[in-house]
């Protein structure tokens, strides 16, 4: 009873808009030439044979994926870090948790001074190591991606390090008790017991990251605008440059509601199996 006027209200905002959004999607819509007209699922038809589309369908996963499991990896190696009792703790776990208060765009920004070739402190630590300097990262293909997923990962990881801190807090005190008494090494009362306890820590946390990642704009925004030569371009940097760049509205919700929705009920689909799994096993 109490929750239900919230519920009312979110389920009416996302009717409305998920509703609004089906019908542009069979519209003609360009706010350049004033068009508006009924076409149906021919911008569906025409997703289908956009190279540029599919191109960026790929830029997506590989960015979703490899920041996805690389936050999961850092946070379980912190969390277990500080799964233990030293001075300061409580104040290091607090400033543990900075990089996730700042707002992606602030987050961008700063990484955008890091990687400037010139005067960037990454190129600076690279020279007195003797790696070299002046790469630029954001202006290079290769690297262009991989820059902007480090930068993700520093700024989501202390969200992951929360989730399995907590979980790790939560473990019941047995299971580890008996493992120690039956001789079992840190290794394997990790691997054996610790992991086990922790599957749905780690699946909820690998879901909501996965589908948060999905959804990145605007540090990638900030950072490359896509760039270059659509290196980073994911499938809402795409949809940004159709709908705000070419005034293409009908066509920029086509690719929002074909591509990110489709990858988000995929993976939300893959948890729904493994935590279904897990439960009749």
């Amino acid at each position: 009873m109490w929750l239900s006027p919230a519920i009312v209200i979110l389920s009416a905002f996302s009717v409305i808009v998920l509703g609004y959004s089906i019908y542009l999607s069979l519209q003609n819509i360009n706010l350049v030439k004033q068009a508006h007209a009924f076409v149906g699922l021919s911008n569906f038809a025409d997703l289908l044979h956009d190279g540029r589309a599919w191109s960026s369908v790929g830029k997506t996963l590989k960015f979703s994926v490899i920041a996805t499991f690389v936050e999961l990896i850092l946070g379980l190696a912190i969390a277990l870090y500080f799964n233990r009792e030293f001075r300061g703790r409580r104040i290091v776990r607090t400033l543990m948790l900075i990089p996730m208060i700042m707002t992606p765009v602030v987050s961008g920004l700063i990484w955008r001074i890091f990687y400037d070739p010139n005067a960037g402190i990454i190129n600076y630590f690279l020279s007195v190591i003797g790696l070299g300097n002046k790469y630029d990262w954001l202006g290079n293909v290769d690297l262009a991606m991989f820059a902007v997923i480090l930068s993700d990962v520093w700024q989501w990881t202390p969200f992951v390090f929360l989730i399995l801190a907590s979980s790790l807090d939560a473990l019941p005190g047995e299971p580890l008790e008996a493992a120690k008494v039956d001789g079992a090494t840190r290794l394997q009362t990790f691997w054996h017991v610790v992991l086990p306890l922790m599957k749905p820590s780690l699946l909820i946390a690998f879901l909501l990251r996965m589908m948060d990642s999905i959804k990145t704009f605007d540090i990638i925004y900030v950072m490359t605008r896509g760039g270059p030569s659509l290196s980073t371009e994911t499938t809402n940097m795409y949809a940004y440059i159709q709908g705000f760049n070419n005034f293409n509205i009908s066509y920029a919700t086509v690719i929002n509601i074909s591509i990110t929705i489709a990858i988000t009920f995929i993976f939300t689909f893959i948890y729904k199996k493994m935590t279904s799994t897990r439960a009749n096993g």
